[in-house]
């Protein structure tokens, strides 16, 4: 009885995984073909996601159009890249009231996540990934597209286990959204 519970509960999960996998809902948006350069740089509510064979880009604020829609035929190449920076100022402020934490505050590197989809036509959509959502989105498109991740030697342990290229030294200017 045991065997057909977990069974079933398998069979539910790796159904149900796939479709929810398939979007990620907290991302900026850097650039996209039709969509201004002004758009919202603060606005984390913005969606991926994979419909059928097209990747859909969906920013409700983004101007003049708001959802951009790319095959996948269409896509040459993903690139990621990450910069990491230090919060000075929050951790001389918190070190006021405890020396400890703020030191921890101000040492403590963070993160962002970008990535690159270039299209064929020159093209490229830029986004930034939030720190929660960066492997998903990695994965999303490295399933959908069956292309490997460009990346640098320095930010490749970033996405272990994924199929990546390691770019030697210099990025090319294909619209890299670092």
């Amino acid at each position: 009885m045991r065997n057909k519970i977990a069974v079933a509960t398998l069979t539910l999960c790796l159904t149900v995984l796939p479709a929810y996998a398939q979007t990620a809902k907290k991302l900026r948006v850097l650039a996209a073909p039709g969509i201004n350069q002004n758009t919202q740089p603060k606005n984390w509510h913005n969606t991926l996601s994979i419909s059928g064979n097209n990747l859909v880009l969906t920013c409700p604020k983004c101007t003049p159009i708001q959802t951009v829609k790319i095959p996948k035929a269409e896509i040459k190449e993903i690139r990621y890249g990450q910069n990491a920076y230090h919060h000075w100022a929050a951790g001389i402020v918190t070190g006021i009231f405890s020396l400890g934490i703020g030191a921890i505050v101000g040492f403590m590197p963070h993160h962002q996540h970008f990535y690159s989809i270039d299209l064929k036509d020159g093209k490229a959509v830029g986004i930034q990934a939030h720190k929660s959502d960066y492997k998903m989105i990695a994965g999303m498109l490295e399933n959908f597209t069956a292309l490997p991740i460009h990346v640098t030697a320095k930010d490749a342990h970033f996405l272990a286990g994924y199929n990546v290229a390691i770019d030697s030294g210099s990025t090319s200017s294909s619209g890299s959204a670092k």
